[in-house]
């Protein structure tokens, strides 16, 4: 049977199929074998047919050939579907066919197969040539564009093209290059000139950029094709500072004084000229277009002929006087300089002349054209130099001697060529040069001058130049010098690009694979083998391997996969949780997957327990007492506990999950859950819209009478909960607090982590990712980073010595200039055989000021437990001494007013004195601990000082110390305790006295007291010439208990009990001990501008007495009996308690107007006591006062403030507790 369309060539297979879809012709190419022949091929339908050819086929359609029958029956109903497109197909052997398929006319199908091969290669090829373009372009040095020939859209920008314009280029958008030409005829200029030439060499245009600059360039253009469109290959340079320069130059030149002008040494044609020469020759605007004869202007042409000679043969003719004229015939003589330079690369002729008919000699202006000319040459971009025939140096410019800036002081005219490179070598300017200068010399200076262009020649400082030496008409020649630095380290750093990329993926700690559909594993990184292990096929990873090829359909369907969760094996075979993330890419003309594995074992942990607490969170919110609701960040209600719809009962039927939280107010309103009118019901909203957007408290009025106090708090995801409360029944009774609860919302960055890579002996950056630049800006050298740049070394030192270094701290400069601690974790690599550093920067900055902030507040915690400690210490020795002391005073006192012997009657008030003193002396240990003065007054500091020195000066003065006053006369006066700040004033003293024991040195002691003039605070000074004070100590003498004196010869507690006495009368105490001996302790108190009330000195009248009962209640005996027995004196009758107990027998028995007792007693206290009373006699409870000698602890204090009842500190005297009781009894009464 013969095929009704027979195919002849040997690139072409097909295979014929009647109406009945049976195989009734083939040839082998069809099936890729020569072992089937038409014979063996019958018969056979489609399917069967297409399932052999697939057998030396290695992927069909885009997907690779997968065994089984499904495989070939998807094959072959794609394959023999007439109306789709053909299909691409790649043979085992790497060729490629392009399969189609063709009605036949008796009916059938015809499926032919034709070789592709060359077209997908090239293809290929296209694709290869369009990358390395891309690269080429993209580091090349200059700008370059491709832009549509008609249109001028940009097809194509590389990156310094974009920088240029001061934009990025997409393809996402049309973008014309010519929107950014100054004058947009240019590019039709540009393009005309292409078509007529191969090429168009250093057209100048004028570009645009996006911030509004003008930038000028040098165009170099050519026509081309790109993705088969015509177009224009564009690169440019930008020549905007040498316009300028140009500019500045023809500025110059128009407005010199002299007649100068430039011109074409070989057309003739006039570039620049002064308005002086204009003015001498008579040239006229006409004639500046046109091109100039310099012979027309000589009287005698052959003088003419000579000077051009000249010129042309020496490049230069100086100081030449001829006879010239102007168009209108007149003659004058002048007098002038000729010379022959390159200017942008042509030769041109600067000439200079001078009107020297009246006198032919004015040097003056022969010198301003040759200061021009110097002018020109140091205006280059280049360092310039010109040698003679005989290799000496005639003249250069500043920018070549600073070129040459370690031999600079031999860049002088005359110096010879080789002189400079030798001694150069000697200085260690050329790197190559170093160790073999002497060779070096032989290959650069063998009698000759080697002439070249752009040599380049690095440098011992790691710069890079390049050098021209061209020769001269004259013999000699000329040097161009430019610092190529920057351009060598891009063409270095382009050169590592793709390596470094391969570099930081090995890197980074992510797990990132690349397989294929089959799971070969193309790559993998050290992480990825860290949390696999070596399995050779990706299914091996999964628990279940099904669960592989669900995420290949999802991933061919979408492109793309997020957090697909599966379980995986790890490295020790067990069991986790992965969170795979996957693209579908193409690499190699295959598709392939490339994955990123994340373990979230402990985070699926974390939901599990977060799903039981919600749940537990449900149970507690239902049992609330009050309503509770949450809505969501759509304002829909999430859920609501039977309270709060029992609350919303009218409107409990719109209450379910999902309801929009004003749709529901609206309905509450509209069903007068809420006295609102109607025609308010939107503004009312509207309020309440204002409680949506931040935390409220409310109270509102239902219809029916009953309040609500209603709580709106917003909630982290963006939502609000609404609580609510009853309040019917207080509502008038109490005011709602109004309660303020701010939430914090934290920001999560997508990748916070910063990774960079640098090359460790000179840290160069290789690589950063976007966080680096965000944290520490964008630098071209880690080295810029560091505050210190010798921290970097002692890092980089540690981490060549290990290979790693975690949590480095040092000071790095932050993107905005700002000076960060940080802490730097890196590893050590080794790449294109240097050391690589790969590191990690983390910003300390809030953890070292929460770190200073707990180490000031413990510093602050630890003083003021000491404080505490000491302020409990004098409260218990105070308290302890208060109790006989009240009976020394007492009985001195009732001994004073009974004694009739007036010897007695002496003692007793010696003995009443000293318990005073001691009484006082123990409130100024109660008021240390209180921090404050007990009895303040208007006193003067010199009494108070002269006290103090007559206490302290017999001890001073018999250990054989001298002791001076100094104080200054009329100072005002101080609110002071005065009996605190002599106590302050002794303790300094006896200190003095104790650091001059046994000192060798001048023993003195000096008091002295002044104004100070800025404050007007009262300062007194208290120095001796003592050994002074260790600096390592000078801190910490005013802490509490800190002594260097030894034990038992001193306390610590002094220098502190005098801190705080000052700081309670609000001033301060410092001190001062220089290294030459000596210590001054200096107190400033600020002066007093009180009016002192007078005292009333007149006794409240004391009530008759005579008959009152009262109980005194009291555990020490003495004290009980003193009480009893200064009130039996004035006609009381007294009942005395030994503690609580015994006083609560007798209340049951009798009343008394006036109870007294003590706080602090064994078994029932005072506190005890009160509370009995209360709630057995309460009518007693405004008779009862208190007698204590512990006032200052907190327990004590906050007792007296609760009972609200009066007291008497300990020791008492007579006439003061005569005034209490009285006081009390007029109250009573």
């Amino acid at each position: 049977m013969r095929p009704d369309n027979p195919v002849t060539s040997t690139h072409t297979g097909y295979a014929l199929f009647d109406a009945s879809n049976i195989l009734v012709g083939s040839n082998p190419e069809m099936f890729g074998s020569q072992r089937l022949d038409r014979g063996e091929m019958q018969p056979m339908d489609a399917i069967a047919a297409v399932a052999e050819a697939l057998s030396y086929l290695k992927s069909f359609d885009g997907r690779p050939i997968e065994p089984g029958s499904a495989f070939a029956e998807s094959a072959a109903a794609r394959w023999t579907q007439i109306d789709k497109g053909p299909v691409e197909a790649e043979t085992l052997d790497g060729q490629w066919k392009l399969l189609t398929a063709h009605p036949r006319p008796g009916g059938g199908v015809a499926l032919v197969s034709v070789d592709i091969t060359d077209m997908k290669r090239a293809q290929i090829a296209h694709r290869e040539n369009a990358e390395i373009f891309r690269c080429i372009t993209d580091s090349h040095p200059l700008p370059v564009w491709v832009v549509d020939a008609g249109s001028g859209q940009i097809l194509y920008e590389s990156l310094d093209a974009s920088n240029l314009l001061g934009r990025k280029w997409t393809t996402n958008e049309p973008q014309f290059l010519t929107d950014h030409f100054v004058n947009t005829g240019e590019f039709d200029e540009i393009s005309s000139l292409a078509s007529n030439s191969e090429i168009v060499r250093d057209h100048e245009i004028q570009l645009r950029n996006t911030s509004g600059s003008t930038v000028w360039c040098s165009t170099n253009c050519r026509r081309g094709v790109y993705d088969g469109r015509p177009s224009l290959i564009i690169g440019v340079l930008d020549i905007t500072e040498r316009k300028q320069r140009e500019d500045l130059f023809g500025f110059l030149i128009k407005h010199h004084p002299l007649p100068v002008w430039m011109n074409d040494a070989s057309s003739g044609e006039l570039i620049y000229q002064s308005n002086a020469a204009e003015r001498l020759l008579g040239w006229s605007k006409k004639a500046q277009r046109e091109t100039v004869r310099l012979g027309d202007y000589f009287v005698d042409p052959e003088k003419h002929r000579e000077i051009n000679r000249e010129l042309m043969q020496k490049g230069v003719v100086e100081n030449c006087e001829v006879l010239l004229k102007r168009p209108d015939g007149q003659e004058f003589w002048a007098t002038g300089n000729l010379r022959i330079v390159e200017f942008q690369g042509r030769r041109v002729v600067l000439a200079g002349i001078a009107d020297v008919t009246k006198q032919k000699k004015r040097d003056g202006e022969v010198a301003a054209a040759r200061e021009m000319l110097a002018d020109a040459v140091e205006s280059l971009s280049e360092g310039f130099a010109l040698y003679d025939e005989d290799h000496r140096l005639v003249m250069c410019n500043s920018l070549y001697r600073e070129l040459n800036h370690p031999v600079r002081d031999l860049v002088e005219p005359g110096v010879e060529w080789n002189e400079l490179l030798r001694e150069s070598a000697k200085r260690g300017v050329y790197r190559n040069a170093v160790g073999r200068e002497d060779e070096w010399l032989d290959e650069r200076i063998q009698g000759r001058i080697e002439f070249h262009s752009h040599f380049e020649v690095p440098l011992s400082d790691g710069k890079w130049h390049s050098v021209s030496i061209h020769p001269t008409d004259l013999g000699g020649f000329v040097v161009t010098r430019a610092d190529i630095s920057g351009r060598k380290k891009a063409e270095a750093a382009e050169r590592d690009a793709t390596a470094l990329l391969q570099k930081v993926l090995d890197a980074c700690p992510s797990p990132i694979h690349m397989t294929t559909f089959e799971g070969e594993t193309l790559y993998r990184n050290p992480a990825t083998r860290d949390l696999y292990a070596d399995r050779p096929r990706i299914t091996d990873h999964y628990v279940d391997p099904d669960y592989s090829a669900i995420l290949e359909r999802t991933l061919i369907e979408k492109g793309r996969i997020d957090d697909f969760r599966v379980q995986q094996y790890d490295t020790e075979n067990k069991a986790f949780w992965a969170s795979v993330s996957a693209r579908l890419i193409d690499f190699q003309g295959r598709q392939v997957i490339v994955s990123n594995t994340t373990n979230i074992t402990d985070m699926i942990a974390a939901q599990q327990e977060t799903r039981k607490a919600n749940e537990r969170l449900i149970d507690a919110i239902e049992s609330l007492a009050e309503g509770f609701a949450l809505y969501d960040k759509n304002d829909c209600l999430v859920l609501a506990n039977s309270r709060y719809r029992q609350m919303h009962a009218i409107s409990a039927d719109v209450l379910v999950p999902g309801v929009n939280w004003f749709e529901f107010l609206r309905v509450t309103a509209e069903r007068n859950q809420f006295p609102v009118p109607r025609d308010k019901i939107d503004d009312w909203l509207a309020e309440r819209a204002r409680d949506r957007r931040e935390f409220r408290q409310q109270e509102f009025r239902h219809t029916d009478g009953g309040w609500f106090l209603v709580s709106n708090c917003p909630t982290r995801e963006g939502g609000f909960v609404v609580t609510r409360v009853d309040i019917t029944e207080r509502k008038r009774a109490e005011e709602a607090a109004k309660e303020a609860d701010e939430m914090v919302r934290k920001v999560l960055e997508a990748c916070p982590v910063n990774i960079q890579m640098t090359r460790a002996h000179d840290g160069k950056l290789l690589y950063r990712s976007p966080a680096t630049v965000e944290l520490l800006g964008n630098v071209t050298s880690a080295i810029d980073y560091y505050v210190d740049p010798s921290e970097r070394m002692r890092y980089v030192e540690r981490l060549l010595a290990t290979g790693l270094v975690d949590d480095f701290e040092t000071q790095l400069k932050r993107k905005d200039g700002r000076i960060c601690w940080c802490s730097i974790s890196s590893r050590l690599i080794d790449y294109h055989g240097e050391k690589v550093i790969v590191s990690h920067a983390y910003d300390l900055t809030d953890r070292i000021e929460m770190q200073q902030e707990l180490e000031r507040q413990r510093e602050t915690l630890h003083q003021n437990e000491k404080m505490s400690a000491l302020g409990g210490l004098l409260a218990g020795v105070a308290h302890e001494l208060n109790n006989p002391l009240s009976v020394v005073l007492g009985l001195s006192s009732l001994l004073k007013e009974t004694a009739t012997d007036a010897k007695v009657v002496q003692r007793a008030d010696k003995m009443s004195k000293a318990a005073e003193r001691c009484a006082r002396i123990v409130k100024t240990f109660l008021a240390m601990a209180r921090q404050q003065p007990t009895r303040t007054s208007n006193v003067a500091i010199d009494d108070i000082i002269s006290e103090a020195v007559e206490v302290a000066s017999y001890s001073i003065r018999s250990s054989d110390i001298g002791l001076s006053v100094h104080l200054e006369p009329g100072l005002p006066p101080i609110w002071a305790d005065p009996d605190q700040l002599g106590q302050v004033l002794i303790n300094l003293l006896v200190n003095a006295e104790q650091a001059l024991h046994g000192w060798e040195g001048r023993r003195t002691i000096t008091v002295s007291t002044r104004l100070h003039p800025k404050t007007g605070s009262i300062v007194v000074r208290v120095a001796d010439t003592g050994p002074g004070i260790p600096k390592e100590i000078l801190p910490r003498i005013f802490e509490p208990f800190f002594t260097t004196k030894e034990i038992g010869a001193g306390t610590g507690i002094g220098l502190s009990f005098c801190h705080r006495i000052v700081q309670s009368h609000g001033g301060t105490i410092e001190v001062e001990s220089p290294e030459g001996g000596g210590s001054t302790f200096i107190l400033s108190l600020p002066a007093s501008d009180r009016i002192e009330e007078r005292a009333e000195t007149a006794e409240d009248e004391l009530p008759n007495s005579t008959g009152i009962a009262c109980l005194v209640v009291d555990d020490e005996e003495e004290v009980g009996e003193l009480v009893a027995e200064v009130l039996r004196r004035d006609g009381f009758k007294v009942t005395i308690a030994r503690s609580g107990e015994e006083a609560l027998l007798h209340l049951q028995n009798r009343t008394f107007a006036l109870i007294l007792s003590d706080l602090k007693m064994p078994n029932m206290d005072g506190r005890g006591l009160f509370n009995q009373i209360a709630k057995l006699h309460p009518a007693e409870l405004d008779r009862l006062a208190f007698l204590t000698g512990d006032t200052i602890s907190p327990d004590a204090q906050m007792f007296l403030r609760a009972a609200k009842r009066p007291y008497l500190e300990k020791p008492i005297k007579p006439n003061e507790l005569r005034s209490f009781v009285s006081n009390l009894v007029n109250n009573n009464t």
